[in-house]
């Protein structure tokens, strides 16, 4: 078993463009490994597309080409292995707990 726990080959991801037949990149070919335990940061400038990597690890969005792998399993949507952390909740104050989950 390789002790890379998160691969992503050739990621990209675009977004129809404002024009009919056209598309706007968001990034392209990413490649990366992150090792057992290893501790990461994803910075950079407002819309350059972290969270979009980030949504596509977690399973929330598809990249339009690429893959990543978790623990050596293809990430094709959400899935119980994986979490996030809203930075915003967004619980429904006239729900119960048991109804916003």
């Amino acid at each position: 078993m390789s002790d890379h726990i998160v691969k992503s080959d050739l990621l990209s991801k675009t977004f129809p463009g404002p024009a009919r037949g056209t598309e706007n990149v968001v990034f392209e070919n990413v490649n990366f490994r992150l090792a057992r335990g290893e501790f990461v940061t994803c910075i950079g400038h407002s819309g350059c597309g972290k969270s979009t990597i980030l949504n596509i690890l977690a399973g929330l969005e598809k990249p339009s080409s690429g893959c990543v792998l978790v623990d050596g399993k293809l990430i094709d949507g959400p899935g119980l292995d994986r979490a996030v952390v809203f930075q915003n909740h967004s619980l429904l104050p006239w729900l119960s707990a048991r109804r916003n989950v």
